[in-house]
């Protein structure tokens, strides 16, 4: 007799998206996969969408939170009620395919992988950033079109991933609250020397913004940059960040910059951003040492799955800034992606 497959629990965070919940969950509760379950965790909606779940999704496990306590607290809350091992990270605002669950559970079998992604296929982007994967930069920026293999991704995207709770326990730090939390995850993951990979064979439409697009353009972009800024600056040793930082000073300069001629960044929540940075020194350092404590790899392991560019590089400007930025690593000693032969990535 074939042994049962494994349980997993299938946690999807809700604030106010009852529009989006019917294709959600109709397409989830669809998969042919033998045994999981769904957890919606709501995070104090007002747009009715608790008691919609309850009369239209009754086979569905609903935790009703108190507050909104964003995508890393509900994650973690939804964590606690789940029977499974594997835990699998869905947003309300995608419609996954025939197969999407069985393809991750596939993905995440080998030994060596806690964490695997699916193809997440968001609205508005062009096609072909969909032919090989990104990574991300030292600036916490997403870089496309760096890997040929196709299983290869520095980090899971959070509209959709599966991971070995076993190895990983809650997925994220609550200081996040929304935005990097799938790359503070992945990383968590890597430096303690587990593999991150993507199943092209787990397709997820994803609508992107549909969760956010009525937050504040400051609030968002505090996150944004205070959270990408923040896990470089815990994950990284004394060393790797010291070295980082005139590059973090002329991410600054060109953020601010930018925001007074264009609605790119929010130039308010840039400065929250970086004012959370500089008055939290006590706090950084406890995350740091936290951490810092759990690595198992040297940080060279973990580099190596990054690139020094800049920018996406598309144009003569973008090729300049990033052939001087890869010269930078290089002088730096920082071992990135670009250092790995073409063939092997």
């Amino acid at each position: 007799m074939n042994p049962a497959p494994p349980l997993c629990s299938v946690i999807i965070v809700n604030f106010n998206g009852k529009h989006l919940l019917h294709e959600c969950l109709t397409a989830v509760l669809a998969q042919s996969y033998g045994r999981f379950e769904v957890i919606v965790v709501d995070n104090a909606s007002t747009d009715g969408s608790g008691a919609y779940i309850e009369s239209a999704f009754p086979g569905v496990t609903l935790v009703r939170e108190k507050s909104n306590r964003g995508f890393a607290g509900g994650n973690n809350e939804g964590v606690r009620h789940a029977q499974g091992d594997l835990i699998v990270l869905l947003n309300n605002d995608t419609i996954v395919a025939d197969g999407w669950l069985q393809a991750l559970v596939d993905a995440v079998a080998p030994d060596s992988v806690a964490i695997a992604g699916s193809l997440i296929v968001t609205e508005g982007i062009p096609d072909r950033y969909y032919e090989k994967n990104g990574t991300l930069n030292f600036l916490g920026h997403n870089i496309m079109r760096k890997f040929e293999r196709p299983e290869n991704t520095f980090f899971a995207g959070g509209a959709s991933l599966i991971y070995k709770r076993s190895i990983l326990g809650e997925p994220f730090d609550e200081e996040y609250f929304l935005y990097i939390e799938d790359v503070y995850l992945s990383m968590r993951a890597r430096f303690l020397g587990w593999g991150v990979v993507q199943s092209p064979a787990s397709r997820v439409r994803h609508l992107g913004r549909e969760t956010t697009r009525k937050q504040r353009a400051s609030r968002m972009t505090m996150y944004q940059e205070r959270n990408r800024l923040l896990t470089m600056t815990i994950f990284f040793g004394t060393q790797t960040f010291i070295k980082l930082i005139p590059l973090y000073l002329l991410n600054a300069c060109a953020k601010l910059g930018g925001a007074l001629v264009s609605r790119r960044y929010s130039f308010a929540g840039l400065i929250r951003a970086y004012a959370w940075l500089v008055c939290h020194p006590a706090v950084i350092a406890r995350k740091r040492r936290t951490i810092r404590d759990a690595a198992r790899v040297p940080e060279r392991d973990v580099t190596t799955w990054m690139t020094s560019d800049l920018t996406n590089g598309e144009g003569a400007a973008g090729r300049w800034i990033n052939t001087l930025a890869h010269l930078y690593f290089r002088v730096m000693g920082i071992r990135t992606l670009e250092d790995i032969p073409q063939g092997t990535r």
